[in-house]
Order: structure tokens, then C-alpha cells, then sequence
């Protein structure tokens, strides 16, 4: 069965109207990861997030129309990918899988992969050897380059859950690490309230690049080179270090809300539990800011 075909629709209004008409196309699909905040994320069964509003701006510019579908998971998205059901991914690290059905455009975005562990759980973390012998958790269909990802499977015991239920098991103590992308790891902890229960290793495991991904069959393929043109000068003029800023600070202000409805936060909490949490967020911001410096020269990494 063929895969989904765009088609052009050329209306002749000489049918009507004796003249011509302005052709109209249907949409690229574009979907992504539901649950990668700030890079991308499901609001109001919308994506969100820092690739999500660079699609929106390049394909403005370059006046591509598209629709948006919020799939359910990650490994639901790559698939429908595969299948040629949509056309674009806004946010992929490459692999060797991936690389199969899908064509790359330049790198926008350096992310660290980080281990996360129950605070009192720690080890000693000098090289990817260090996870050898210890159960692991991560996400559904997530993908942490193809260095890693073959020495997790050729090497390590770790299991792919839906993040919450991941993030659950290493709570429970059921699993001893998560693996697990930075920024997303220092917006759970907040939102799950578990600053004071995890700790985030170093060094980071890897360090890789977040793409745009486009499927191999899709006709979007023919404006690459335009959107890489795009998305170049947008890095050049520091658009994607704004959006990351930007769209962590509205995480940390919606959970900062969210906290005081629940009475979690300014009525229960002491003044030094208060100074505290704005010690970690101020942590967390560097932290963002000292990947977004060395983006020339990667974050050195374990391996």
C-alpha cells in the first residue's frame, strides 16, 4: 500500500470565472515528542515548547503551510514517521535507525543526557562502565546518540517506560537510575516536587544534537536547504538560546503556580525551604546556560 502522498490541487476558475485561480496545497504534518520540555511538549493537545515555535517561525517565513498532530507517545511519532503518516519531527537526535526513514537538517540545539538517581543513592559515576551490574529506566522511544545507544544494548539493563512511570520506578526504588535528557530532568524535579529526593550525576553521559527530522518520502525534502538556511541564521542571531530561556521560565513560573494552588508552596514552606528552592532554580539556569556557551565545543561527557 503506498504511503500518504501530499497532492496540489490546481483549480481552473476559467471553469467559473474565466481566469485563473490561486492554487492551494495541503498541509505538511509536523508532530514531536509529547513530553520533552522546554524543547517540546502536548498543551492543550497542542505541541509547545522551543522547536515548536521555530517550526512555526521558519515555515511562516518560508511560507509553507502545516498542521500540527499531537501523537501519544514518542515511539508513536517516530513510527508514524516511518509509515510516512507526517511529514516533519521537530526535535530527533540522529542514529543509525533513524537515519533509515528520515533526512536530517543541521543541528539547532546542544542537549546533555544526564543519570538521575534517589538522593542518598549515588555512585560513583566516572564512565558509562559505572552503569554495568544496575537496573535502568528511560523513556519510550528515546535515543541518546548511536554511541550510547549501542553500548546500552549491548551492555546494560534498561527498560523503556512512559516518563512518569519511569521517573515512578526510580522513586520507588525499583530502578536505580533514569537516563533522562537535562533539561527535562530539572523540570520534573520541580513539577514532581522531588528537588530533595534525586540527584543529577556528573558528568553528563553524552552530549548530542536536536535536528529537525523530515521523512525521507515526504516532499518537504525539496525545502530543505531553505529551512537550514533559516535555522542557520536564527542560531547565528541567538533566536534558539532565547526560546530555551524563555520557555524554562515559563515551566518554573507555571509549576511556581501550581504549587501555591495546591498550598505547597508560600503558606507551608519555610522561609529558608523558599530560599532554597530559588538557590535551585538560579543552579538549574546555569546549568542551561553553561550548554548554550559551549555549543562550538560539546560539554565533555562520560564514556
Amino acid at each position: 500500500m503506498p504511503k500518504r502522498i501530499l497532492v496540489t490541487l490546481a483549480f481552473l476558475a476559467g471553469i467559473l470565472w474565466g481566469g485563473s485561480h490561486v492554487i492551494s496545497a495541503q498541509p505538511f504534518i509536523v508532530s514531536g515528542n509529547p513530553y520533552a520540555p522546554p524543547v517540546v511538549w502536548e498543551e492543550s493537545k497542542q505541541l509547545a515548547g522551543v522547536a515548536p515555535d521555530l517550526v512555526k517561525e521558519i515555515f511562516a517565513e518560508l511560507s509553507l503551510p502545516y498542521s500540527v498532530r499531537v501523537l501519544s507517545d514518542w515511539e508513536r511519532v517516530q513510527e508514524a514517521a516511518r509509515k510516512g503518516e507526517i511529514d516533519l519531527i521537530v526535535s530527533a537526535y540522529r542514529n543509525d535507525q533513524r537515519s533509515e526513514f528520515l533526512n536530517f537538517s543541521i543541528p539547532y540545539l546542544p542537549e546533555q543526557t544526564v543519570i538521575v538517581v534517589e538522593k542518598g543513592k549515588e555512585f560513583n559515576f566516572t564512565s558509562w562502565d559505572a552503569l554495568q551490574g544496575k537496573k535502568g529506566v528511560t523513556g519510550i522511544g528515546e535515543s541518546y546518540g548511536q554511541k550510547f545507544d549501542s553500548f546500552i544494548a549491548d551492555h546494560l539493563d534498561v527498560s523503556y517506560y512512559r516518563l512518569e512511570r519511569a521517573i515512578e520506578m526510580v522513586n520507588l526504588g525499583k530502578a536505580d537510575y533514569l537516563i533522562i535528557d537535562l533539561y527535562t530532568a530539572l523540570i520534573y524535579a520541580r513539577l514532581l516536587q522531588g528537588e530533595d529526593s534525586i540527584t543529577i550525576l556528573d558528568p553528563p553521559v553524552t552530549t548530542e544534537n536536536f535536528h529537525l527530522a523530515v521523512a525521507k518520502d515526504s516532499p518537504l525534502n525539496e525545502h530543505l536547504d531553505a529551512i537550514n538556511k533559516k535555522l542557520s541564521g536564527k542560531i547565528a542571531a541567538g533566536k534558539v538560546n532565547e526560546l530555551v530561556l524563555a520557555h524554562f521560565d515559563r515551566w518554573y513560573e507555571r509549576i511556581a503556580k501550581r504549587s501555591q494552588y495546591l498550598g505547597r508552596m508560600s503558606q507551608q514552606r519555610s522561609a529558608e525551604q523558599q530560599d532554597y528552592l530559588i538557590k535551585q532554580d538560579e543552579m538549574a539556569r546555569q546549568r542551561v546556560l553553561e550548554t548554550m556557551i559551549n555549543r562550538e565545543g560539546l560539554p565533555p561527557a562520560a564514556e
